[in-house]
């Protein structure tokens, strides 16, 4: 299938998939913003999944994938989808046992890693549990004795030490509501996913912002309204 035929396959689908989803206004409530955003996600997630080249792995891109995490991952897949069927619980439920999962198979991966480490491995392992310290300055150590390692846990103990917090205020949250929603609109919303890489962590849902930028300019006033 060529490039063209694929890319109006997928619009097309997620035009036929996101339909559905009502278009907001200033009246909508909380819970029609929290159902627009899952839909609008659903729809995207099916797209890809159906027209969105997959993309192939190497054996030694994660060490510590198994099947295991394979079936974990397509529940959280199925759950994701079924949401408005079986509820939000359902998903966390299941992305918190993907979770657990993965961590557990880091941690047997690493330990594995360390009992048939021998040569220069074990060298290796020596130079991933050794403590990195920033050469530039002095070691900083916290109240417990440990020393701060890295940028930010030493800025970490520097505003504990000399910037303590200070005492209650009487600060009340703003109110809710206002206008300052107005002055977001597409060119806005546009303009900043421009200037956003690619590359950028995404989230939960796997969406990185090279793939937000393409269904942008399919449906820019869902998005816009969303943001």
């Amino acid at each position: 299938m060529k490039a063209e035929e694929r890319w109006r396959k997928a619009r097309e689908c997620y035009l036929e998939g996101v339909g559905r989803t009502p278009i907001l206004s200033d009246d909508s409530t909380k819970e029609q913003v929290v159902e627009a955003a899952g839909s609008l996600r659903e729809a995207m997630t099916v797209t890809l999944d159906a027209h969105a080249r997959k993309k192939r792995w190497c054996s030694r891109s994660k060490p510590w994938w198994c099947e295991d995490l394979r079936e974990l991952r397509k529940e959280l897949g199925r759950a994701r989808r079924k949401w408005r069927v079986a509820g939000i619980s359902r998903v966390k439920a299941a992305r918190r046992e993907f979770q657990r999962a993965i961590r557990k198979a880091k941690r047997d991966c690493w330990n594995r890693f360390l009992q048939e480490a021998d040569g220069n491995k074990v060298w290796t392992a020596a130079r991933y549990t050794t403590p990195r310290i920033d050469k530039t300055g002095q070691a900083l150590f916290r109240e417990d004795g440990t020393i701060a390692e890295g940028h930010h846990e030493r800025e970490q103990v520097i505003l504990q030490v000399h910037f303590p917090p200070g005492p209650p205020g009487n600060y009340t949250a703003p109110a809710e509501g206002g206008w300052a929603y107005q002055r977001v609109d597409a060119p806005l919303v546009g303009s900043l996913l421009k200037a956003a890489a690619n590359t950028s962590a995404p989230g939960d849902d796997r969406i990185s912002a090279g793939i937000i930028k393409v269904f942008w300019q399919w449906d820019e006033q869902r998005i816009t309204q969303l943001v």
